[in-house]
């Protein structure tokens, strides 16, 4: 079918003014006004200097329009994936993990400079490769200008749903530009790479200049090519009135001043988290690209990323690595809890009410460990310190105070002192069974996450102690991370 902007069964969005003066509505239609609707592009305040909205400011907003999925597609990153989705579930929402990727160029225009690419991950494997391509994406940019090679696509599609992205996508910018035969090859490019069921050609009205003429362009195009299309928001804030701090953000992200930075910010103050209603109603000429969200935000129903186990790891078990023991983790933890329990409750010199009251606690925890696969955990940590322990060995002169007096080379601290296995295998000094510690805490029957133990080691053997855990377990398998 040749492709025309102007086809005649194109159906063309028009701003229609009802009421009052200011109250624009396009196309308003009265069976959308309940039609489920998911947000399937926004930005948190993860995406620095742009999202001027916090995850629960958003998620409850969300919840008061009656969402039941909500993404998150923060600017080249996944800092505040996991917040997002705990907050989600805390609401009882579903949450979808995404991101809106920078491409160093298009993939039909080798010379456009960056563009937006969104993407959801389906899957865990799609989940992966979200994370490889980002980590392509920083590794191989300086800082302030991340953007991936679009060359770096392909091997890493698979379990990703791809929207074609925002004004500032390939797709968008070739038909602001008039080139509409360069922006269906480009359109088709992207449904090459991700596969046609999984790319959607993404709508986006916020009533700025430009924004109608488009999204009929778009709509059109996606239907030359037999595209789905799909309606999203591009939301940077959760209400109207928070526009005024971003637009305050990108000033100072480019270094200029609210007036000076006119060009940078957003148009209006229509970027904000609307109601299903509402965005049902701005896109009422097209139905699907609304119902469209909630099938994208069933497909991504399968993974959530605060769930434990969503990503099928499963901690190292240390009693069948090649030449190790023949043991499961389990009992490998037990055995060293058990050996190391005779040094520190002898029951020559122990009362017998604090050994029956550790054995029981250690019987307990063993068991509470084994129910939530845990055994590797704590083995982990227990490898760690065995190699701090080595480190300090080298490191350290043996005249040196610390050295004489034999403190260990790190310890914990938080909730994880109150464990008698963190006590047994050297991760704590403190005993939690004589002091009466609360346990539970730290660990308890309906344990959601993993245990938090935190290990502070002295600064003279950290440098070394960080190679040594990179050559222990291998560059791909040990990494340093931040806090935000």
């Amino acid at each position: 079918m040749p492709w025309s902007v102007a086809s005649p069964s194109m159906k063309i969005l028009r701003p229609v003014v009802h009421g009052g003066a200011g109250v624009t509505n396009l196309g308003i239609g009265a069976e959308f006004r309940t039609a489920a609707y998911t947000e399937l592009h926004l930005h948190t305040c993860y995406s620095f200097l742009e999202g001027a909205s916090s995850t629960d400011e958003l998620v409850h907003t969300a919840v008061a329009h009656g969402y039941t999925a909500l993404a998150i597609t923060d600017h080249d990153g996944l800092h505040g994936a996991m917040e997002f989705a705990q907050a989600c579930i805390a609401a009882g929402l579903q949450p979808i993990t995404g991101v809106e990727l920078t491409l160093r160029h298009g993939l039909f225009d080798a010379d456009s400079g960056p563009v937006h690419l969104t993407l959801l991950a389906e899957t865990a494997q799609g989940y992966a490769n979200l994370c490889r391509l980002l980590t392509e994406a920083h590794r191989t940019s300086p800082k302030g200008a991340i953007a991936l090679d679009p060359a770096c696509l392909p091997a890493h599609t698979a379990g990703l749903i791809a929207l074609s992205g925002c004004r500032s996508g390939e797709v968008s910018r070739l038909l602001d530009a008039g080139r509409d035969a360069d922006a269906l090859t480009a359109a088709r490019l992207l449904a090459e790479r991700f596969g046609d069921a999984n790319t959607y050609i993404e709508l986006q009205h916020n009533l700025a200049l430009g924004d109608t003429r488009r999204v009929a362009q778009l709509a059109t195009l996606a239907e030359a090519l037999q595209l789905p299309v799909v309606a999203t928001g591009n939301v940077h804030y959760h209400v109207r009135s928070r526009h005024q701090l971003q637009d305050a953000l990108v000033a100072l992200k480019h270094h200029e001043t609210l007036e000076g930075s006119h060009q940078h910010r957003r148009p209006n103050s229509e970027f904000f988290l609307r109601s299903q209603q509402d965005m049902a109603q701005r896109f009422s000429a097209y139905p699907e690209a609304i119902t469209n969200t909630a099938l994208i935000a069933e497909r991504c129903r399968g993974f959530n990323l605060a769930q434990r186990g969503a990503l099928g790891y499963d901690f190292p078990d240390f009693g069948r690595k090649p030449g190790g023991e023949d043991s499961p983790a389990d009992e490998v933890l037990a055995k060293h809890c058990r050996v190391r329990f005779e040094d520190r409750y002898p029951p020559e010199s122990t009362p017998t009410e604090l050994r029956e009251k550790a054995i029981a606690q250690l019987a307990e925890e063993l068991r509470l460990v084994s129910k939530h696969k845990l055994s590797g955990f704590f083995l982990i940590y227990r490898d760690l310190q065995e190699l701090a322990t080595e480190v300090a060995q080298d490191v350290r002169n043996q005249t040196a105070a610390r050295a004489a007096s034999a403190l260990p080379p790190g310890r914990g601290r938080g909730s994880a002192v109150s464990s008698i296995i963190c006590y047994l295998i050297g991760l704590s000094h403190v005993d939690p069974v004589k002091n009466g510690l609360f346990l539970h805490r730290f660990l308890n029957e309906d344990l959601q996450s993993i245990p938090d133990i935190d290990l502070d080691f002295a600064r003279e053997i950290r440098e070394e102690l960080i190679l040594a855990v990179y050559q222990r377990y291998g560059y791909d398998h040990a990494a340093l991370v931040c806090n935000f």
